[in-house]
This record gives C-alpha cells, sequence and structure tokens, in this order.
C-alpha cells in the first residue's frame, strides 16, 4: 500500500491526528493519497470504515474515489460515507428534515425547477422589466450562501428594489417548503442550520465521523467550509487536499482564504507539499510554473518531474477567430495521421461564446466532436417533461413538476381550472396534490373536475407502482400511461426521432441504474440525476475530439491540449481586468488550463476578432510574456508563408527565421498599442511595421491591398488609436486601426 508512494505521498498517508494540509499540485497524485489515507485509517489505524467521511465536488470524481478505496479495502468501502458535499447533505436531510418542517420525500429543486418556481412568483409583481428568474435565483443563492434570511435580507434592504427581491426571496422560501422541496443551495445550508441550532443533530453527525476528508478543498465556499469545520468539530482530524494555485472559481463564491488561511484557522496544521508531477513533460512544467510564481496570493511550490524534456509548446498567432478554428482543425487531422485518437485531444476555451468559430470549422471538415457543458440531457424539454412525471409521483406536494407534468400531454385541463388551483392551494394552505384530489371544493365545471381526477387516479396507480417496483419500471409505465411517445410524434413531427431517442436513453439511464445501484427505488434515481454536473456527462473513449471551458477542465487531464483566444480582454477576461485578485485568479484558470496537458500543449491567439460585424483588433494576453524563453515555437504562416518563428518573453517581439538572417526582428514591444498589429490582414502582404500618417476624412474613397477599394463611413477616437470604418462594395464593412490599415487614398 505504501511502498508506491514517493516520500512526501507517505508522509501524508501516515500522518497522526489532528489538521493536516496536503498541498498537491497538478499531476501530483492527490487521489491516491486521499483513497489510500482511508486504506491506511482502516487497516493499520484500525477505524471502522463507517467512521470516516470523505467530500469531493463532483460525482465523476466521488465514483473515482469510492472505486479507488473499494479496491484497497474491499467490502468495508460501502460503510464509508464518499460523495459530494451536496450529496451528503442530502443523506443528512434525508434523516432530518422534519426538524425543519419537511417531510422526508422531500424535491430536489435544480437550476429549471428553482427559475419555473421564481416565474410564476414574479408574475403577481411589478418590478423592472430587466428582473428575470435568472437574475432572482443568483440573488438568493448568494444571500443563502452567506447565511443570510429572508427576514434578514428585507431588514438590511437600502431602498424599494432590495426590498422588493427581499420579499420574493421570502415568498420562494414559502414555495419550497409548501411544495416540500430544497433547493441546490439549501442540500448545505439547512444542514448547517440544523448543526448550529440543534447541538444534539450536531453530536449524531459530527459524533459519528472520527475522520473527515476533503478533496479540492480549494474550491470551497463560506457555507462548505462551515460544514465541514462542524462535521470535524468533535474529534479535529481533518484532512484536506487542494492546490490554491488551482482555485478558479471565486465568481461563485469559493474562497482561496480557506486554503490560504488554513493554518491560522486550525491550531498545529502539518503542511505536506506534493511537488513531484506525474502527468506532463519537463517543458509544459516549467512554463506553468514560471507563470504561476508571478501570483502573490500563493503558498508556493514547484512541480518538476522525473522525465527530461519534452515536446516544446507551440504558439499559433491567427489572423481571427474563422483562421483559429481553421488551424485547430489542420492541428487535429495532423495528430489523427500521426497515430492520435481524437479523444487524446480538448480544446478549451475561456467563454462559451468562442465554441462558435470552433465547431463550424470542424463540421466544416467533418471532425467529429463533443461538447461538455452545453445543454444538457436532464435539460432537454423532452426529458424534463418525462421526469417531472416522476417527481410527481415521488412528491405530491412538487407544484413546479405537478403543473409541467398536467400540460404534457394536454388532457383538457385548461390554462383557468390551473389558475383556480393554484389559487385555492394558496389561500387553504394545502400544497397543490393536495388541491387536485379536493378539486371538487375549488368550483371546477364538472367536466374540469373529471379530468382532474383522472389525472389524480393516474399519479396514484403510479405511487402504488412506486412503491414495490424499480424506478425503470415506473418510468416506463409513465411512458404507456400518458402515451408519450404518440404525443411527441403528433406535437412536432420534424423533430420526432431525435425527441424519441433521447427519451429512450432516459430508459437507458434509469436500466443501467437499476441494475448497478444497492437501491433502484425511483427517489434514489431522482437523487442522482438531480446532483449532476456538466463533467458527469462526458463520454470517454469515444473518437471524437473534446471542446470545453477552461474551467470545465479541472481535475481532468489529456495527452494533447489546446488552448484558444489567449489575449487580453479572453484570457485574462476583460471582467476581471479592474482588481489584481481578479488578474491572478485568471492566471491561474491559465495554469489550469495548461497542466491539464500530458504531452503535447498547443496555444492559439488571433490578432482580430469580429463584435458585432466588425473587426477588433486584439493583443496578445499578458501571461504569454510571462512564460519562459526556452521551450516555446511561434508558427505564423499567415505572416511570411509558413515561416517557423520563435518568440522571447524576455525581449517581447516578433523574430522570425526570414531568408539568410534568422535574427530579423519584426514589429516592437509585443504588450503595448504600439507593438500590436492592430489590423492583421497587413500581415498577409507586408511586415509589421506601421504606415506613414495619412490624412483621411469621412466620404474619401480609398484602397485596401485585401478588400479593394471602399469608401471611408466613420472615424472614432484620434491620435495612434485613431480608428477608421470602411465600405467595400455594398455588403462589406470592416473597421481598422488607421495607422496599421495601409488604406490608399484615391484621387
Amino acid at each position: 500500500m505504501l511502498e508506491q508512494l514517493n516520500a512526501e505521498q507517505r508522509r501524508a498517508v501516515t500522518a497522526g491526528e489532528g489538521a493536516l494540509l496536503v498541498l498537491a499540485g497538478a499531476g501530483s497524485g492527490k487521489t491516491r493519497v486521499l483513497t489510500t489515507r482511508i486504506a491506511y485509517l482502516v487497516h493499520e489505524v484500525a477505524v471502522p470504515a463507517w467512521r470516516i467521511l470523505a467530500f469531493t465536488f463532483t460525482n465523476k470524481a466521488a465514483r473515482e474515489m469510492r472505486s479507488r478505496v473499494e479496491q484497497q479495502i474491499g467490502e468495508h468501502a460501502s460503510q464509508c460515507w464518499v460523495g459530494t458535499f451536496h450529496a451528503t447533505g442530502v443523506r443528512i436531510l434525508r434523516r432530518e428534515a422534519t426538524r425543519l418542517g419537511w417531510e422526508r420525500n422531500f424535491a430536489i429543486y435544480d437550476t429549471a425547477d428553482t427559475e419555473a418556481a421564481l416565474k410564476e412568483i414574479l408574475s403577481g409583481r411589478t418590478l423592472p422589466r430587466h428582473v428575470s428568474p435568472s437574475a432572482v435565483r443568483g440573488a438568493i443563492s448568494q444571500w443563502k450562501n452567506s447565511a443570510t434570511t429572508a427576514q434578514r435580507a428585507a431588514e438590511e434592504a437600502a431602498n424599494d428594489v432590495e426590498r422588493a427581491w427581499a420579499s420574493v426571496y421570502a415568498d420562494y422560501e414559502r414555495a419550497l417548503r409548501r411544495n416540500n422541496a430544497f433547493d441546490f443551495d439549501d442540500l448545505i445550508v439547512r444542514p448547517v442550520q440544523l448543526f448550529e441550532s440543534e447541538p444534539e443533530v450536531l453530536e449524531r453527525s459530527a459524533g459519528r465521523f472520527q475522520h473527515v476528508l476533503v478533496d479540492e478543498f480549494q474550491d470551497t465556499n463560506g457555507i462548505q467550509m462551515r460544514f465541514i469545520e462542524l462535521l470535524a468539530s468533535r474529534h479535529g482530524n481533518l484532512f484536506v487536499v487542494g492546490d490554491d494555485d488551482q482555485s478558479i472559481y471565486g465568481w461563485r463564491g469559493a474562497r482561496i482564504e480557506n486554503i490560504l488561511e488554513f493554518d491560522k484557522r486550525f491550531r498545529d496544521t502539518e503542511i505536506v507539499r506534493l511537488e513531484q508531477n506525474y502527468r506532463s513533460t519537463a517543458v509544459i512544467l516549467d512554463a506553468a510554473n514560471e507563470l504561476i510564481a508571478h501570483n502573490r496570493g500563493r503558498k508556493g511550490k514547484k512541480l518538476w518531474t522525473s522525465r527530461d524534456g519534452g515536446e516544446p509548446l507551440r504558439l499559433r498567432v491567427c489572423f481571427d477567430e474563422e483562421e483559429e478554428g481553421t488551424r485547430v482543425v489542420t492541428l487535429v487531422q495532423e495528430l489523427v495521421t500521426a497515430g492520435r485518437s481524437r479523444d487524446e485531444i480538448v480544446v478549451l476555451y475561456r467563454t462559451n461564446a468562442q465554441s462558435r468559430a470552433l465547431e463550424d470549422a470542424l463540421r466544416r471538415n467533418n471532425v467529429p466532436y463533443q461538447i461538455v457543458g452545453g445543454t444538457r440531457f436532464y435539460d432537454r424539454r423532452e426529458v424534463r417533461d418525462v421526469v417531472a412525471y416522476l417527481k410527481a409521483v415521488h412528491n405530491p406536494a412538487d407544484a413546479v413538476a405537478i403543473l409541467r407534468a398536467i400540460k404534457v400531454p394536454r388532457r383538457g385541463i385548461g390554462d383557468t381550472t390551473i389558475s383556480k388551483l393554484q389559487s385555492y392551494a394558496e389561500t387553504s394552505g394545502l400544497h397543490l396534490g393536495q388541491v387536485l384530489e379536493r378539486s371538487i371544493v375549488v368550483g371546477l365545471s364538472p367536466a374540469a373536475t373529471r379530468r382532474v381526477a383522472e389525472f389524480v387516479q393516474l399519479l396514484t396507480e403510479l405511487r402504488e407502482l412506486a412503491a414495490r417496483a424499480t424506478c425503470v419500471s415506473v418510468l416506463n409505465a409513465v411512458l404507456e400511461a400518458t402515451g408519450y411517445f404518440d404525443y411527441l410524434q403528433r406535437s412536432d413531427p420534424a423533430s420526432y426521432q431525435t425527441r424519441r431517442e433521447n427519451v429512450e436513453e432516459l430508459v437507458s439511464a434509469a436500466q443501467a441504474f437499476s441494475e448497478e445501484s444497492d437501491d433502484a427505488s425511483l427517489r434514489a434515481f431522482l437523487e442522482e440525476i438531480s446532483l449532476l454536473t456538466d463533467i458527469d456527462g462526458m463520454q470517454e473513449r469515444v473518437d471524437q475530439v473534446t471542446l470545453m471551458t477552461l474551467h470545465s477542465a479541472k481535475g481532468l487531464e489529456f495527452p494533447v491540449v489546446c488552448i484558444t483566444g489567449v489575449e487580453e480582454g479572453l484570457l485574462p477576461h476583460a471582467s476581471n481586468l479592474d482588481a489584481a485578485d481578479r488578474v491572478e485568479e485568471e492566471r491561474r484558470l491559465f495554469y489550469v488550463g495548461m497542466t491539464r496537458a500530458q504531452q503535447q500543449l498547443h496555444l492559439f491567439c488571433a490578432s482580430n476578432r469580429r463584435r458585432f460585424g466588425d473587426f477588433e483588433p486584439m493583443m496578445q494576453s499578458r501571461f504569454l510574456a510571462e512564460l519562459p524563453t526556452q521551450g516555446i515555437e511561434i508558427d505564423h504562416p499567415t505572416q511570411a508563408q509558413g515561416r517557423r518563428a520563435r518568440w522571447s518573453p524576455r525581449q517581447p517581439s516578433w523574430r522570425s527565421y526570414a531568408e539568410g538572417d534568422p535574427d530579423t526582428f519584426w514589429g516592437g514591444q509585443q504588450l503595448t498599442p504600439e507593438a500590436q498589429p492592430a489590423s492583421q490582414e497587413e500581415q498577409l502582404y507586408e511586415d509589421d511595421f506601421p504606415q506613414e500618417p495619412v490624412e483621411l476624412v469621412q466620404g474619401m474613397r480609398v484602397r485596401h491591398a485585401r478588400f479593394g477599394e471602399g469608401v471611408v463611413v466613420g472615424i472614432e477616437g484620434k491620435g495612434e488609436m485613431m480608428k477608421i470604418k470602411v465600405t467595400f462594395g455594398r455588403h462589406t464593412t470592416k473597421k481598422f486601426v488607421a495607422r496599421y490599415a495601409r488604406l490608399v487614398p484615391l484621387v
């Protein structure tokens, strides 16, 4: 067990009691250390497996962790509590929910469920037009994760708008209770509230766990930190593994301070650094180390590998995002020809919008790909329809699920009837399921009463089945009883086949869950799918190139990594340029992307990107200038017909290998407006130096070497960064920085 570990890994695994912080660099074997620690506690320290709690962040990581623990301790693994923060919260709430006023068969609202509930609440209010359910959901999530109740939010409101939002928050909390539902934030917030208000509940949970272990500790937010602290409060044995250099979720509440200040928060903390990397080449690690060393907010470590060398990093400078996509495809084709499979290649980007040009290029060239983080399978309309029935069967109080199910397929229960049912629920204090069962008392017509009774009878029969059958049996019964496939064909024949296949895939998922899970009930299946993340939907070992954001890539690794859009305004992102700590998080994000690469790392940047139809000049990212001098090659074929170039960040300029003169310098300082060729059109034909000043006025006819004759239709700004807008022909308008445009006035 220990003989396969290096010295620092063994030191972490065999540490004594108390608080231990393992600073685990990328690719340093942190999961092995954490799972071996569990095995060590069980086999060598004789800690009962049921007294061990291990946290991670995604279901995928939890499955991997459970699998490794099982390999090391066998049948005892099932006794360990190994899972995500939210899954652990669910287990606690299933046992303690009645103390909060909920039933144990509560529903778990995902983002769409929450926004549906908020849409209903907002429909009866007068708020500014820009206030959307999504915006309100974000505000409520922030309130919950900062332990701010609806009452406190109202008390702290500074104006009418804030008071209105706090009032929506209060109505939403009442709706959750009425619907016997918790939202995603509640799964941690509510257990923390219970622990802090009821000592016997805390004693029951914290007293049970003798050792608490946490993976990806740098990603914890304030409420998760409190959850961990309370659960470890009785025995004080807290083992956390994380990497401050990979803390990239500050925008959603993660606090890097949790890891930076851990040894101040917990007395006598032992710190172990895992710096030996088993993933990447020395060249990649050297570049990543030099980059991240520019951050001040870090504990400090330096990754190394026992393997020397490796292929150089390659930076490809493109004219625009279209060329960037084309050159990514060319690289993929070259790699496949050389023997790589497509699933060894990942293309990363800072924002989802960047995927458009990449997808277009891949589709044009018939290159199979998958996107991680697009429309989730369980967010597709037909899947949500069927799942709504399952939720309504499981939890009769779930108004969101009932209102969706009652309309699909249409069964003659119109909006007027539904409105009467909802109004009665609000005034009577009953939940919607109870009102449906008593529909005769709400003044419905005989026809409406009959149709409601038929719907109630359907749900009743399905509930009776769910009490004794597996989730897949209930799912098949829903499809048969509702005639859902016939409804799909009637409602949208053009998309029928695709939508039917999605529903059939849902049945396959339920079947697999029934076969693989110890608990194949409907409740367990709904709980499983409610906690899924984008990464859980990623297909592995399929012959497709993977596309995803840099944020989604954390925790993964690929033989070949392509990072696109390495430009100011994208990486670092424009929204984070106003504060040093945000720029540091952007640098950590680039570091995460780089350290996903095992063997090859390819960087791409564009000199122009289209914004609202016009070309906008882009500067290369400041992070490129922070990479080491050696081990990087620049490939800029559009500049000089395929000539290879090398780049020296210490002297930030283009060094082109021209014929007979390998030391010719092109251009000037890279990270200044003077140095950046703002309109890269000209690099197709000439060098990078700005032209001599030319007087241009609106209405003047001009010639451009690429676009031909045109008319100046707009002039913005002045001086060295003056921009010129030119119309070529009837439908083409381009914008240039004047001093680089080389526009020739026509007399």
